[in-house]
């Protein structure tokens, strides 16, 4: 598939295209009569699989459902939607009854209804998603990731993740094909997947040309030839395999385990056990670099914070604070500073695997009418994560601040890349005034800045130097003792570290605290944008 074809099809679909790349789809879908032709096939053929698949998986029986017999339909070298067009080509309307005529139809309007969405929403501005499935990450540092929504995912060669905003993980070897229908179904056509499904995402189904995997939890290889050829290796938990019985309605299923693996057999219908060690292994993409000016540090006492980590040293369990005679930070659990790929040093966090948290090793006087908080922060998973809470010093720890990622705005599903910023007064584990990123503006594997601060109620985040909000409580927070926590929601010394809720997982470095609010001109230099 060409990659105007492609990003054409992305639109259609309400994905996000670059900036600029409106324009060059509107005039070829003006001037190219065979591009236009093109992608009203290629609409018919992709509403006729989400049709056959729905609510199972039969889109290996799609011939079927268009009046095509087993004889008339044969999967060629080039993939299921080359065959099935070419079969459609060659005897349109003997196999095409009222209803599929109206759907062809139907698809030549979708390009019309394309070229006018073009049209309105041509510029600088790129589509956006109505609904924004998964991240898309590189296996290098080199491209950053981008959030993806309903739509073709390819991989030419080397390796990548979709990190699901359910939490599900589906990590790529190319070439890949993949075509992404909803947070639970996935078609892939060739390439090489590792899943890893967690508690609560079970069901996630992979179809392939040749029988359909469902993960009942944990983590699966499966393999697609080029042919359509699939294998399945279990490696915790369990998976459930499907394939259609050639010329009947049948669907054989098989229960495979741990350390189990399987192939279809699509002539027969059968699903046999075999041997095969060439899956792929958990990858693990590369962080981007932080990169910072040499002079970073000064900037920032420049400014007069109250206090500084660098998160760039430690002694023993503690982090030093860079402002004399001010507390440090301890370190608990499975929170570290060490050195990146590049050579950089920052506090990392593991998340649900080995929980961890720095705080205060003394409480902070928060001042009764203004105070910010600024860090930079770099997630590597999809799951709801607290970044820095500010609580007060009781045993249950109320909040007073809290900001957060991956969270879902109040009625919606979970967002990507959503950041959150809550105050409470007073202090408690329910209600208080809410500020809300737009989705994706956070994402994972980015390094972001930020910083969260209030005077007196008004409230304000800026997220990499850009204002989102305010937002403005009657309740106004008062002066007092309060305790920093980052990398969890709460800690209090004598919990068990596996019971910390939200844990982060990723870095997060040069941490700063203000009595005061930050001015947009030192926001703006921070952040890099000045």
């Amino acid at each position: 598939m060409n990659t105007d074809l492609q990003d054409a099809l992305i639109a259609w679909q309400g994905g996000e295209l670059p900036a600029g790349r409106s324009d060059a789809l509107l005039e070829r879908l003006k001037t190219d009569a065979d591009f236009r032709r093109e992608l009203a096939e290629e609409v018919w053929t992709l509403s006729l699989t989400k049709v056959a698949q729905a609510p199972d998986p039969r889109w290996l029986a799609l011939h079927e459902e268009i009046g095509l017999m087993e004889s008339q339909f044969k999967v060629m070298d080039g993939g299921f939607e080359d065959s099935l067009m070419k079969t459609v080509r060659r005897e349109p309307l003997r196999f095409v009854n009222a209803w599929w005529r109206w759907a062809a139809t139907a698809a030549a309007v979708a390009v019309v209804m394309l070229s006018t969405m073009l049209l309105v929403r041509r510029g600088d501005t790129p589509i956006t998603s109505g609904e924004t499935l998964a991240v898309l990450v590189s296996g290098s540092a080199e491209n950053a990731s981008r959030a993806v929504g309903a739509g073709p995912v390819k991989v030419d060669r080397g390796q990548a993740r979709l990190l699901f905003t359910h939490g599900v993980i589906v990590d790529i070897e190319g070439p890949a094909d993949l075509q992404l229908l909803s947070l639970s179904r996935v078609i892939c056509r060739e390439g090489k997947l590792r899943t890893q499904v967690p508690k609560g995402a079970e069901g996630f189904c992979v179809e392939t040309p040749r029988g359909a995997v469902t993960d009942l939890g944990t983590e699966l290889g499966i393999s697609v030839s080029r042919q359509g050829q699939t294998d399945v290796a279990v490696f915790e938990g369990q998976a459930e395999l499907s394939v259609q019985i050639p010329g009947q309605e049948g669907m054989r299923t098989a229960l495979l385990n741990v350390n189990e693996k399987a192939g279809f057999q699509s002539t027969t219908g059968e699903i046999r056990t075999i041997d095969r060690s060439d899956f792929l292994d958990t990858i693990q993409p590369q962080a981007p670099e932080l990169k910072l000016p040499s002079d970073y540090s000064q900037r920032i006492l420049a400014a007069k914070p109250v206090h500084y980590w660098r998160m760039n040293r430690h002694e023993t369990s503690m982090i030093p604070n860079e402002i004399a005679s001010a507390p440090s930070l301890l370190m608990v659990g499975g929170a570290s500073i060490d050195a990146d790929s590049y050579g950089r040093s920052s506090a990392r966090f593991l998340g649900q695997a080995q929980p961890g948290v720095l705080h205060l090793e003394k409480p902070w006087q928060m001042p009764s009418a203004a105070h910010a908080v600024e860090f930079w922060f770099m997630a590597d998973t999809m799951q709801q994560m607290s970044l820095a809470a500010l609580t007060t010093t009781d045993d249950m720890r109320p909040h007073i601040a809290l900001v957060e990622v991956n969270g879902k705005r109040p009625g919606e599903a979970a967002g990507a890349g959503i950041l959150r910023y809550l105050l409470r007064w007073p202090p408690g584990h329910r209600d208080g005034m809410n500020l809300f990123s737009p989705k994706a503006a956070a994402l994972p594997y980015q390094w972001h800045h930020v910083v969260a601060q209030q005077n007196e109620g008004r409230m304000q985040i800026y997220l990499d130097g850009r204002a989102i909000g305010p937002a403005i409580t009657d309740a106004k927070p008062k002066g007092g003792d309060c305790i920093l926590q980052l990398g969890c929601l709460e800690y209090r010394p004598e919990q068990a570290l596996d019971k910390l809720r939200r844990p982060f997982s990723g870095r997060m470095a040069e941490v700063a605290i203000y009595d005061r609010l930050m001015t947009e001109k030192e926001i703006a230099e921070h952040a890099g944008r000045r």
